[in-house]
């Protein structure tokens, strides 16, 4: 099994693939020459394969890869009418004003970069605070339209930008020195997370030849996870 993603389901049509951090679906300007998911299954199975969705280099969560034209125009025709349903975690700074809520912010899309814009395309985030930290908080997400950098965008937009983002933030990482008093540790520790904290949890959509919905999990990534204990442990909000 590469250490890249893994296969969670596979038929005639369709893989679903659960791609991990800091590996790239395709080529592109984050990577250039180094191996793509595209790459590893095509010399695999020694077939052309169709991308139907992808994750930012750094995210991680389930993938859609079809293995014939026909099953990429069913499911992609999908996305295009925004019938796929997607949920997202993240990790954000700050303290969320509202425990739940809805962002609605015109988004326009370029090359370059998503900026929020009332000339833009209609864009909406449904998101729930699962856990409040004193300067973190966990959010469980469901973007009800599909945009380039939708949610890193919006959170930017309300002041609660990723608590690692290169582009919309800071790509500091974050370190146990940073959130826990009178820390006693060795003076070049490794980061709790160093990465953009995007995870895509769950996708629901219709596989070619079925007529209803069918669900694909992923759980939290281990550094995510073990950022999310020591937060628990020392970054209680009071």
């Amino acid at each position: 099994m590469n250490k890249s993603f893994n296969i969670i389901f596979e038929n005639k049509d369709i893989f679903v693939i659960d791609k991990q951090s800091y590996v790239s679906v395709l080529k592109n300007d984050e990577n250039t020459t180094g191996i793509t998911i595209i790459d590893i299954l095509q010399k695999e199975f020694n077939t052309e394969l169709f991308p139907i969705s992808s994750l930012d280099f750094e995210a991680t969560g389930p993938i859609l890869i079809a293995r014939n034209k026909d099953a990429y125009d069913f499911v992609a025709e999908q996305f295009k009418q925004e019938k796929v349903s997607k949920t997202y975690h993240i990790l954000v700074n700050g303290i969320m004003d509202n425990s739940e809520g809805t962002i609605d912010r015109n988004l326009i899309v370029n090359e370059q970069t998503t900026s929020v814009n009332d000339s833009g395309t209609k864009s909406v985030t449904k998101f729930f605070v699962q856990e409040q930290f004193k300067n973190f908080a966990f959010v469980k997400v469901i973007p009800l339209t599909t945009r380039k950098n939708q949610i890193r965008a919006h959170f930017w937009s309300i002041g609660n930008t990723l608590a690692i983002d290169k582009i919309y933030g800071s790509d500091e990482p974050i370190l146990l020195s940073n959130i826990k008093r009178r820390y006693k540790g060795i003076k070049k520790e490794k980061p709790l997370l160093k990465r953009l904290p995007l995870h895509l949890s769950q996708i629901e959509f219709i596989l070619p030849q079925n007529k209803e919905k069918s669900v694909f999990n992923s759980p939290l990534p281990d550094d995510i996870s073990l950022t999310l204990k020591q937060l628990r442990k020392y970054n209680k909000r009071g």
